[in-house]
Parts: C-alpha cells; sequence; structure tokens
C-alpha cells in the first residue's frame, strides 16, 4: 500500500505544533496534573523531509476528542525536547503516548513509544490509533490491516519490544495487553506512591520520637517551688532540690555540687530565655557543677575560642567555656560560663548558639 501524503497541521488546527521555543510549556502539560486525557506526541524523521510518518490529523481524527494530539516541528524540537522529558522523549518519527497523571519518577513504560516503519506508516497507524483509543477508554476502532509495530525505549538504537500484529485478532489482542499494561502500570503508581508514604510516615515517627524523648526528658521533674522572694537564693535553692532529684543518693558523694557563683548577667539572661524551659536549663546547669558533663555527647563541654584559635580568658584567669541545652533545633539555646583557676563555676549566660556575648 503507498504511503500517504502527510500534511504538516494548520494554524486552525487542534493539533498542538511544538518547537523549539515551546518544548518547555510542551512538557509541563504531558506531567500537568490537571490533564486528564492521554497525549499523543508524533516526532519528525529528518531523512523523509523532517516530517512526520503519520499524519497528526488524520490521528486526532480518528480519536473522537478523546486524546490531545501534538507534532514537534522538526529535529531541532525533539533534541530541544530532550532536555525537559529525558527519557520519555520522542524522535525519528516515532509517536509517544503520554497516559493521564504523568510524573517524571515514572517508569518509562508506563508511556509507551512506538516506533512507525516507513514502509508501512498506514499499518502502523492503525495499531496506534488502537492503543490510544484503549487507554482513552473507547472502544479500539476496528480494522483489518495488520501492523507490526517496536516499542522502544528513549535512546533509538534500543529495540525494547517486538510485536506482530495480523488481523482483527491480534488488534483484539494488543488491545487486552493495553488494558492490562495500564492496570500494572496503575498498581506501579499507588505502590509507588505508598512507598513514599511510607518513607514519610517514617520520618515523621522518628522526628516524633525524639520529640517525645525530649519532652520526656525535660518533664519527668517537677517545677521546684517559690520558696524566695530573692532571686539568687531562689536559683540557688533550685540548683539543690535539682541534684537531689536526679543524682542518687548513693552517687553523691562521688557527684557533689562544686562550688559556683552567678555572673552579672545570669539571672537577667535565666528569666529572658525563651528558647528552652527552666528546668532544662538547671538539669544542664546541674550537670556541669557535678561534672556529669564531661564526656557527654549531649552536652559536649568545649573551650570558648577567640576567632577559632586561642582559648578565651578573663583577667583573673577564668577560662571561658559553653555547652549544649539543646541539639538539632532552630537556634538551639547553649550555656555559656567561665571557670576560675579554683575551679569554681562562675554561670554567665543562657542563649542562642550564635550569641557569644559574654562577660
Amino acid at each position: 500500500m503507498a504511503r500517504p501524503l502527510i500534511v504538516m497541521p494548520t494554524v486552525e488546527s487542534p493539533i498542538r505544533q511544538v518547537d523549539v521555543d515551546g518544548a518547555a510549556a510542551f512538557a509541563e502539560r504531558v506531567f500537568d496534573p490537571a490533564r486528564l486525557q492521554p497525549l499523543v506526541l508524533v516526532s519528525t524523521s529528518r531523512p523523509h523531509g523532517d516530517g512526520p510518518l503519520i499524519s497528526p490529523d488524520a490521528l486526532y481524527a480518528r480519536l473522537d476528542g478523546a486524546a490531545e494530539v501534538a507534532v514537534t516541528t522538526g529535529n531541532a524540537a525533539s533534541r530541544a525536547l530532550s532536555g525537559y522529558l529525558a527519557q520519555f522523549n520522542t524522535w525519528g518519527g516515532a509517536v509517544r503516548l503520554y497516559l493521564p497523571d504523568a510524573s517524571p519518577r515514572d517508569p518509562w513504560q508506563r508511556h509507551p513509544l512506538f516506533q512507525v516503519d516507513p514502509r508501512h506508516p498506514d499499518q502502523d497507524f492503525q495499531y496506534i490509533v488502537a492503543r490510544v483509543r484503549t487507554a482513552a477508554g473507547l472502544h479500539p476502532a476496528t480494522s483489518a490491516a495488520s501492523s507490526t509495530l517496536t516499542a522502544v525505549r528513549t535512546a533509538p538504537e534500543t529495540v525494547c519490544d517486538t510485536h506482530e500484529h495480523a488481523g482483527a485478532d491480534d488488534e483484539r489482542g494488543a488491545a487486552e495487553l493495553t488494558r492490562l499494561a495500564g492496570q500494572v502500570a496503575d498498581k506501579e503508581r499507588r505502590l509507588r506512591e505508598q512507598t513514599e508514604t511510607i518513607a514519610d510516615l517514617r520520618q515523621q515517627l522518628q522526628k516524633l520520637g525524639k520529640k517525645l524523648r525530649a519532652a520526656d526528658r525535660d518533664s519527668y521533674l517537677p517545677p521546684v517551688p517559690q520558696v524566695y522572694d530573692d532571686p539568687e537564693r531562689q536559683f540557688r535553692y533550685e540548683i539543690e532540690q535539682h541534684w537531689l532529684w536526679t543524682v542518687p543518693e548513693t552517687d553523691r558523694d562521688e557527684h557533689p555540687l562544686t562550688d559556683y557563683r552567678l555572673g552579672r548577667d545570669w539571672l537577667a539572661a535565666l528569666e529572658a530565655i525563651e528558647l528552652v524551659d527552666r528546668n532544662k536549663i538547671l538539669d544542664v546547669v546541674v550537670e556541669v557543677l557535678t561534672g556529669r558533663a564531661v564526656g557527654s555527647a549531649a552536652r559536649r563541654p568545649r573551650r570558648m575560642r577567640i576567632a577559632g584559635s586561642a582559648p578565651r580568658t578573663r583577667a583573673d584567669g577564668a577560662i571561658a567555656w559553653r555547652c549544649d541545652i539543646k541539639q538539632g533545633t532552630a537556634a538551639a539555646p547553649r550555656l555559656m560560663y567561665w571557670r576560675l583557676p579554683d575551679n569554681t563555676v562562675e554561670l554567665g549566660r543562657v542563649a542562642a548558639h550564635d550569641d557569644m556575648q559574654l562577660r
């Protein structure tokens, strides 16, 4: 049978023409979640006058408006599409069927690519019509013509599957295969969505677990009651109570409270801080004063340094230190303090991690 004359769509045609400048917009249409119809892209063949091997207008007419049809304007357009569609591109006269709900993460098999035999384009045309009509939920168009189609992957040199179609029986078999392939693709999509959902839930569970552990750590002690009007006496009372609550009696001789004093900014900083609960601050101060913070991965006590080199010191020989109160949170708070030559601790400030002010 003679090859029909292929005419490119006119301006008034419903066929979308994809040129180099329109490649990005077409790719957006392919992956548009609002697209409900199948989308067919007919590519052009350079050896055949840089035109399509099947008629886009004839294809559109056979689809009863149930699918969108587009055609590339030449080889340059196909090259431009490669940058946006990757393994879903179409080239060299082949025809690609993009199913609705397309995603860049889809397996390439979900959106079949058909290579048209230039010796028998009319036969391949009939098969493509049947495949697209089935994908669109229409009854396959009947045809007695035989067709030899090659479903191929993006790389032109790689042939992935070859089906011999002869007569109406083979066409009905192809339609059944398409239906089953659609079911498989749908199950693959649902499995992928469920896998992504499971991964998201695992991340949420991990974050929630961290929050619950932190909340449990912060809330297992009741607030120390207010028994003094003087802020310093009240704070020292709270430290003593916290030490009694958190250090077992059998360990208190080994972890006594070292001598400490309050820096001139301590009480004001303690009242002003909003990043952490007061109980948590008391907990960390007790760890520092008893020496239990040393070697703790949660506290990481370290010397404060000037410009990242020399340790920060004071005229009286005191060395500046800081340790973590919380980790892994925005503006994670730090405890800053001075350790004097006689090992007395002078509590300096509680502040966000990037606040290095200490007097």
